[in-house]
């Protein structure tokens, strides 16, 4: 048996925004401010976005025209036009019609596409920033669901509106053009109003952009309940928890009622705003044309051509006043995905090339404590009772840990699937840091299976075959973990589904699977973390030794309290508390750590003797 105390070497500085590898999105990395990322999301769809907008801007034009033909015609017949003028003023308003018409279908088409592939791109976004082999974003899947659905809709929804928003601004531009060679004072109504108009939608869609962020995030935060309260139903019904669950998860979704309920009134407001703007336009143009038709400046053609502007540009207008609404809902679902994408990662990242011929040669941990800035990881280590690690895990032995602190059990696998870097120290595998190796190096060298190892949809089989590089392997995996007694007790074998996160399995049945699984997969290096909690004394007995059998040769660590895996270790270290308080450093942050067999920990080492047999 051998004890140490080591110090723990100086905290490496921490990370910043440029050491954070670029996200998964096309080109370059996330815009930092909501208007820049909506503005990159629609450059995706580029070539739709502007096909719908010629083609909307020619529908819309094709619009303007009607009044101005039609006041042609009317103005040519009242003049004693002959029939062969009037019929070809009459020709060219069908061919405008048919322009419009044909415009309009497909420029729907250009838009539908964009507005579908924008919000399909933004979701892509998200997710491929979620499952980044870096880490770093920590929020909780019914909130990730929300930006990535939702949110990403919404952005797509801006992309919809996006190109009929432009036609609508070019034939107010045509429309103005055309008042003043009608009439100076008409031209200028017009172009007033398509100034004031944007000016007063931008100030009142700023309460719609605050009240449409809160919706989102209550929406986000009601998921998020509803999610635990669905996975912990088990759990709720056998202690009677269920009436206190319903009534928080009442409360939460009266949460985002009231939000939502606040944002639709905040875009009832700008609609009316809108809408009353719209209607004392009209009102002015059409007072202004009369006055100057009655007093002889204005012609009857150029009146009805003039009115029926006038009263066409009512439509555009309504159209910009809409997607104000809809760009604030986006601005505000892009503040949200724009958290996700900037998330700072959890770990750097690596650039160097592949290491080879490390995998067997064991994995050293050294000096290791927990993640952030150095003030927080010596309070944080301090707080756990273990600051400045040191243990060896032998190439091809079986590796017992047991960690006074449950806080340092959980995080020597979160350290060594490198989730979170160590503040001080490091982990080398064959005298290489881990920091050194990229990510998807690392993890094919390293498998680290948590004590809450998740079970994905599918069956049994696909579960414990996941990893696994052949059937064969698949097979010993589910000797060793006796998930072949599962297979053998469910209805349809290895063909069994296991629901949502293995709801369809017991406990231990669950542990057993996802413990095939790790074994199945027969990686150089396996972490375990308490793989067998939720099974019967016997059957753990059993696994501990098959356990040993199928790992012979290849480095594993069983991080647990478990006398029956402990006592098939080759070795066990036992990390016991440091006894730091107040505020730790570097030099003073060094965790006892105590090696040697289980039986003979067990009869010399107290505190070892007493965790594991309280």
């Amino acid at each position: 048996m051998t004890a140490s105390t080591t110090a723990a070497p100086a905290a490496p500085p921490p990370l910043t925004s440029r050491d954070v590898p670029e996200p998964a999105s096309p080109g370059s990395s996330p815009a930092a401010s909501p208007r820049a990322l909506l503005w990159r999301a629609l450059g995706t769809r580029r070539r739709d976005l502007v096909a719908a907008s010629l083609l909307y801007s020619s529908h819309q034009l094709g619009e303007s025209m009607v009044p101005v033909v039609i006041g042609a015609t009317v103005g040519n017949a009242v003049s004693g036009g002959d029939r062969w003028s009037i019929a070809l003023w009459l020709a060219v308003l069908g061919a405008d019609f048919l322009l419009l018409s044909m415009s309009y279908r497909f420029g729907a088409r250009a838009s539908m596409r964009a507005k579908q592939h924008t919000a399909h791109e933004v979701r892509m976004w998200v997710t491929e920033r979620v499952v980044r082999p870096a880490g770093g974003v920590r929020l909780a899947p019914g909130d990730l669901l929300t930006r990535a659905a939702s949110d990403a809709g919404r952005v797509g929804a801006f992309a919809g509106v996006f190109a009929s928003t432009v036609a609508a601004v070019a034939v107010l531009a045509v429309s103005t053009v055309l008042l003043l060679r009608f009439s100076l004072p008409l031209g200028a109504v017009i172009l007033a109003g398509t100034v004031l108009l944007p000016a007063v939608q931008d100030r009142v869609s700023r309460r719609l952009r605050r009240h449409s962020g809160v919706e989102q995030e209550e929406a986000g935060r009601a998921a998020v309940l509803a999610e635990d309260l669905i996975r912990g139903l088990r759990v709720l019904k056998g202690i009677g928890a269920e009436p206190t669950a319903a009534a928080e998860y009442r409360r939460a979704s009266r949460g985002a009622l009231d939000a939502s309920l606040r944002a639709v009134s905040s875009e009832s407001v700008l609609t009316a705003v809108g809408t009353a703007f719209t209607g004392a336009y009209l009102t002015v143009i059409a007072g202004v044309g009369g006055w100057l038709a009655l007093s002889g400046r204005l012609g009857l053609g150029e009146f009805v051509a003039a009115l029926g502007l006038a009263r066409f540009v009512i439509g555009p207008m309504r159209v910009v006043s809409a997607a104000s609404a809809s760009y604030a809902r986006a601005l505000a679902s892009a503040a949200r995905v724009g958290e996700v994408l900037t998330a700072e990662a959890a770990v750097e990242v690596a650039d160097g090339v592949p290491v080879a011929g490390t995998a067997s040669k064991g994995a050293a941990f050294e000096g290791a404590t927990s993640g952030g800035t150095a003030a927080e990881d010596a309070s944080d280590v301090v707080f756990a009772g273990a600051d400045g690690v040191t243990f060896t895990a032998e190439a091809g032995a079986l590796t017992g840990v047991v960690a006074a602190a449950p806080t340092l059990a959980a995080r020597i696998p979160a350290l060594l699937a490198r989730e979170r870097d160590p503040a001080v120290g490091r982990i080398r595998i064959g005298g290489v840091d881990i920091a050194a190796l990229p990510l998807e190096e690392l993890r094919g060298r390293v498998l680290v299976s948590p004590h809450d190892a998740v079970l994905f949809p599918g069956t049994i089989a696909e579960n414990i075959g996941l990893l696994a590089p052949d059937d064969a392997a698949a097979g010993r995996g589910a000797r060793a973990a006796f998930a072949d007694q599962v297979i053998a007790t469910v209805p349809d074998g290895p063909r069994t589904p296991v629901g949502d996160r293995g709801e369809n399995l017991s406990g231990g049945q669950r542990q057993r699977v996802a413990l095939a699984r790790a074994l199945a997969a027969e990686p150089p290096v396996l972490v375990l973390h308490d793989p067998t909690t939720a099974v019967d004394a016997a059957t753990e007995d059993r696994i501990a030794e098959r356990l040993r059998e199928v790992r012979a040769g290849r480095t594993s660590i069983l991080v647990t309290t478990s006398p029956a895996l402990l006592s098939r270790c080759d070795r066990v270290v036992f990390v016991r508390d440091a006894g730091v308080s107040g505020e730790a450093t570097a030099a003073d942050s060094a965790a006892d750590v105590v090696t040697g067999g289980h039986a003979e920990l067990m009869r010399d080492v107290p505190a070892y003797r007493e965790l594991l047999t309280k």
